[in-house]
């Protein structure tokens, strides 16, 4: 933020990068949770984890990482690089993407339960809503049908099945 405020003043902020592709998602997870006065993200990265920030929510693809990167921008692939454009030769495909960063994000009851919700439903993916929520936040499993069939929801849903409106939902139904 100070790096911006004294460096840019007024100037409109884009970061563009090539990063490690190890340290991909929490180098991106940073720049985004941070709220930085930044436009957009361009970012070369493996082209699997590519696809997976980019996946829309609701998609086998997706993840909790899905989530994060829709919930902050609108991501897309703009193009794919082959791993023979580089020398010496990695053993993966590349891609170029372009987050552009939200001016109004979706608005939970409290954020960083939402993203708790998150990263516990995901790290239990193949459960059902029931099971991985009641399970990985410790929540009694009778609160937690009462969420979901107030949400509309199926009991045996899977998170994965869920787009960001009904994620919102169901978080902000379990608080009640």
């Amino acid at each position: 933020h100070e790096l911006i405020k004294t460096e840019f003043p007024g100037m409109k902020v884009a970061v563009c990068a090539n990063l490690p592709y190890y340290i991909t998602s929490p180098i991106l997870m940073s720049l985004l949770c941070s709220r930085l006065p930044i436009e957009s993200i361009t970012a070369m990265v493996q082209k699997e984890a590519g696809v997976r920030l980019c996946a829309p929510i609701g998609t086998r693809e997706s993840g909790a990482v899905t989530v994060a990167v829709s919930y902050f921008s609108d991501a897309r692939i703009l193009f794919d690089v082959s791993r023979g454009s580089f020398m010496p030769q990695p053993n993966v495909d590349s891609c170029v993407v372009r987050f552009d960063i939200k001016k109004e994000t979706p608005s939970p009851h409290d954020e960083d339960f939402f993203f708790k919700l998150v990263r516990g439903m995901f790290s239990q993916r193949r459960k059902t809503l029931l099971n991985c929520v009641s399970g990985s936040l410790g929540i009694d499993k009778t609160a937690v049908l009462n969420a979901v069939k107030s949400c509309g929801l199926s009991e045996t849903a899977r998170p994965e099945q869920l787009d960001m409106a009904s994620l919102v939902e169901l978080s902000d139904a379990l608080l009640d």
